[in-house]
C-alpha cells in the first residue's frame, strides 16, 4: 500500500491513542456537532509542519513536542484554528470553500510554500490522491450530500479491516471530510474520528455517481510551490 512516510497525528485520549484527530475530542457543542472539516484541516497542517517543515510554523509553537499530542494540547489548537481560520456556519459546519480559503490563509500567513485548490475533474481523483501521498502529503477528501435528494441518507461505507484480506463493514459517511492516509489499487486507508478505516475505492466512486456528484466528493489538491 502507498502511504505516507511519517506517522500519521495521534492524540493520547484518556491513555488510548486516536488515529488522527476527532471533532469528539472538543467541549465546544459545535465542533463536536460539524467540527469534522476543522479537524481535517488541522491535522494536515499539523502533519506538513512536523514532517515537512521541522516544527518551524509558529501557529503551532508550544504545542508539546511529545507525541501521541495530549488531549488538552489538541482540543486548544482545534479551537484557536476555529477562531482564527476556520469559522463555522453554525449547524452546518464549513462548506468546501471556506475550508480551502482558511487552509490558503494559514499556508500563507505562516510562509508555508504550499498552494491548495479542490480538484473538480472526476477523471483526476485517484491520479492526484497518489500524487500527494508519494510527495508524502495527508489528502483531506469530501464525501458530499445526495443529489439531487440532498436529505437522502445514502452513505458511504466506512470499514475495519478485520483480517489480512478482509474488511467489515462498521459505519458510514455523508456530509463529511476525512483524511486519506493511504490507497492501493482497491482500498484507501483513511482516518476519521479519530479511528482507522477503510473505504473502497469502487463504493466511493459508485456513491458519486448514483448518489452524490463530483463537485462536492473529491479532493484537496496540496502542492509544494
Amino acid at each position: 500500500m502507498l502511504e505516507l512516510q511519517h506517522p500519521y497525528i495521534s492524540v493520547d485520549v484518556h491513555g488510548k491513542y486516536s488515529y488522527g484527530g476527532g471533532q469528539q475530542f472538543s467541549d465546544n457543542p459545535m465542533i463536536r456537532r460539524c467540527g469534522c472539516g476543522i479537524i481535517a484541516a488541522n491535522d494536515l497542517l499539523l502533519y506538513l509542519s512536523a514532517w515537512q517543515m521541522q516544527g518551524s510554523v509558529a501557529f503551532f509553537d508550544g504545542l508539546p513536542e511529545t507525541r501521541p499530542i495530549p488531549l488538552p494540547a489538541y482540543t486548544t489548537c482545534i479551537s484557536r484554528m476555529n477562531q482564527r481560520y476556520f469559522p463555522m456556519i453554525p449547524y452546518a459546519g464549513i462548506n468546501g470553500l471556506m475550508l480551502m480559503a482558511g487552509v490558503r490563509r494559514f499556508l500563507q500567513e505562516q510562509q508555508m510554500p504550499y498552494s491548495a485548490r479542490w480538484c473538480f475533474s472526476p477523471g483526476s481523483l485517484w491520479q492526484r490522491t497518489e500524487k500527494m501521498l508519494r510527495q508524502d502529503i495527508p489528502v483531506i477528501m469530501s464525501v458530499g450530500p445526495n443529489f439531487p435528494q440532498i436529505w437522502g441518507k445514502r452513505r458511504v461505507r466506512l470499514y475495519i479491516q478485520s483480517g489480512p484480506d478482509s474488511f467489515t463493514p462498521a459505519a458510514g459517511a455523508r456530509q463529511h471530510y476525512f483524511t486519506v492516509t493511504g490507497m492501493d489499487e482497491d482500498w484507501l486507508r483513511i482516518s476519521s474520528w479519530g479511528r482507522l478505516y477503510y473505504i473502497n475505492r469502487q463504493d466511493f466512486e459508485e456513491y458519486i455517481h448514483r448518489y452524490s456528484l463530483s463537485f462536492v466528493s473529491n479532493v484537496l489538491l496540496v502542492e509544494r510551490k
